[in-house]
């Protein structure tokens, strides 16, 4: 008779580093892998949220999250394989999120000093550093970016240079 898994909830993101801590020591102690990647998960992704980083610092915590662990074990059944999938969707709609709120106020600074007459090709410089800095250098999307959210931010980065 086949043995039935629970898979656990996606994590909750936010929590104190403590509660991920214990979290991932209790699933440990159970021999719960799945668990412990998903508290894993969690802990990055609120590490990464924090809103005194830089983008750099923050996308450590992103890109550690979604190497590391949202990778199915070798071989894994269709339930297991989606489990990693929706991790890994988690981390990338939180790298997102933080992305568009960066590029969100830059955006609001140049609007400001464009308003203000500073012309649009001196902003253009700096909105080129900035958005290099937040996209890369790359003309695909980054791994930690769903498709929307790269479009998004392409059409702010755009609008400046």
């Amino acid at each position: 008779m086949p043995q039935t898994r629970q898979l656990p909830a996606m994590p909750r993101i936010g929590e104190p580093e403590s509660f991920y801590a214990q979290q991932i020591q209790l699933a440990d102690r159970m021999g719960d892998p799945h668990s412990h990647e998903a508290y894993k998960v969690g802990q990055y992704v609120t590490l990464g949220t924090d809103p005194r980083l830089s983008w750099e610092r923050k996308l450590k915590y992103f890109d550690h999250a979604l190497k590391r662990h949202c990778v199915p074990p070798p071989l894994p059944d269709e339930d297991v394989w989606l489990f990693y999938r929706q991790l890994a969707d988690l981390v990338r709609t939180h790298a997102g999120d933080e992305a568009l709120k960066m590029a969100s106020a830059k955006d609001d600074v140049f609007a400001h000093r464009l308003s203000k007459g500073e012309s649009k090709d001196s902003i253009a410089e700096e909105a080129e550093t900035f958005f290099a800095q937040l996209l890369g250098q790359a003309r695909d999307r980054p791994n930690h970016f769903c498709d929307e959210d790269w479009k998004q931010l392409k059409l702010i980065r755009d609008q400046w240079m």
